[in-house]
């Protein structure tokens, strides 16, 4: 009978209704003499502390919508020789033919597509809807809901500062 009511004090269940001090003191004699600098200063943020368990960058649940980030223009960007509008559309159209192909799937492709070809506040209704994630405000990097990757170059979402207008 000893036995089982020394388990029951050592569990996990046992544990969580103990006082905040005794839970301290507990705290402080597994940390030891070298460890008891790490811990919490008041019983209030070592409670905080087990309440709060998770990923350091993760977020509350009723914050997920503060989390979006606006979709905005690229900054201006210069490739490195002048190029035509024809040679821009001929880079443009090569890649959206080949991005499925880089991974991830062709809905959000697509939807990246037309969010990059849309004015701004368009662009963010298109990315919204389609559940995609924007790492980069100016879309040169995105995430779908299934953690796919999705990186797009600057020369399909503006024209360079050199270009060279056909004539």
């Amino acid at each position: 009978m000893i036995m089982i009511e020394k388990k029951r004090r050592n569990s996990v269940a046992f544990r969580s209704f103990l006082p905040p001090e005794a839970r301290r003191r507990r705290a402080l004699a597994a940390a030891g003499a070298e460890g008891w600098s790490r811990l919490p200063k008041s019983p209030s943020r070592l409670r905080h502390r087990e309440i709060s368990m998770g990923c350091a960058g993760s977020t509350p649940k009723g914050a997920e919508a503060d989390v979006t980030k606006k979709v905005r223009k690229p900054k201006p960007w210069k490739h490195p020789q002048p190029i035509t509008m024809a040679q821009l559309r001929q880079m443009c159209d090569e890649f959206w033919d080949t991005a499925p192909h880089y991974g991830g799937r062709k809905e959000i492709w697509d939807a990246l597509r037309a969010a990059s070809e849309s004015e701004v506040s368009l662009a963010q209704a298109i990315v919204e809807s389609a559940g995609i994630i924007v790492s980069n405000a100016d879309l040169t990097l995105c995430y779908d809901e299934r953690g796919a990757k999705y990186e797009l170059p600057k020369y399909v979402l503006s024209e360079p500062t050199n270009l060279i207008q056909d004539s």
